[in-house]
């Protein structure tokens, strides 16, 4: 029998099965993510997929093995005192050496776990993730690639600024991402003004656009097809006065101030709106 001093400390993860595959899958997993985390920051990998395996999978799997590795060596432990196993080393100090090896080892593996997570937050807030990840949504994130908005991150206008607004955010997406995984979601989706999803304008439009300083008139051609053989198409001309020094009337800065607006849709996507009213909060006028 070897003496206990020249046994290694790693002869502990070889006495149970668990800690042999705990140390198996940190080595995969370790050695793996540090060959394609590279990768992926210089920008050498496209695929959306592969932030998800960097950030997500292989962390996964990590810190699984690390629980796995102290779970089989307590159960190494417990066969022994229960006369289920023989030791044939110290097992004082090879606890001592390996307190010292999980103090250490668990030191770097909080430091590394926080960048990981860091880096994992990141990537849920990139437009790859969001457009070509997490929703299926191919045409809009053509539209929004070729935009006056492309170089803006979706959070920034589709989630609310803050820790508040961050995990709300989250919370809303897991709660979609179980109900598309058990196929319980509602059908017809709701529109986000429905189902509120919408961010008002305020805490995230307005970071970048003043409302005070809206100028200028816009005109818009908006083209309607109906449902007929010819699909014959319909033509609305909008001239849109989007505010500036000229807030008069219905033409404001989006409405404004002191304006009460209220409709009526005829069908649940709000496409067709038979009946608006406007009021005038200062005098009643209608």
């Amino acid at each position: 029998m070897n003496h206990p001093s020249d046994r290694p400390v790693w002869s502990l993860l070889t006495r149970h099965w668990l800690s042999m595959a705990g140390t198996a899958l940190v080595t995969t997993a370790g050695i793996s993510w540090l060959f394609v985390l590279p990768l992926h920051m210089r920008g050498h990998v496209d695929n959306p997929y592969v932030g998800i395996i960097v950030f997500m999978i292989l962390p996964v799997i990590f810190f699984t093995g690390l629980a796995l590795i102290p779970l089989g060596i307590y159960l190494s432990k417990r066969n022994i005192q229960k006369g289920l196993a023989q030791p044939d080393f110290d097992r004082k100090a090879a606890l001592q050496r390996l307190a010292w090896f999980f103090g250490i080892t668990t030191a770097l593996n909080i430091l590394i776990g926080t960048q990981v997570t860091y880096r994992a937050v990141k990537h849920m807030e990139t437009p790859q993730f969001c457009g070509g990840t997490c929703h299926s949504m191919s045409p809009e994130l053509a539209a929004y690639q070729n935009s006056p908005h492309s170089r803006l991150e979706c959070v920034e206008c589709h989630v609310a600024p803050g820790a508040s607004g961050w995990i709300e955010s989250k919370t809303a997406g897991t709660r979609q991402l179980i109900e598309t995984v058990f196929d319980t979601y509602r059908r017809p989706i709701p529109s986000a003004l429905e189902s509120n999803r919408l961010v008002p304008a305020r805490e995230t439009c307005e970071n970048c656009h003043w409302p005070q300083k809206f100028a200028g008139v816009k005109l818009r051609v908006v083209n309607k097809y109906a449902e007929d053989e010819s699909s014959s198409r319909t033509q609305t001309v909008l001239l849109m006065m989007v505010g500036g020094n000229k807030i008069s009337g219905i033409h404001g800065a989006h409405l404004g101030p002191g304006v009460h607006i209220r409709f009526a849709a005829a069908d649940a996507a709000r496409q067709t709106i038979p009946w608006v009213e406007y009021r005038n909060t200062a005098t009643g006028d209608v």
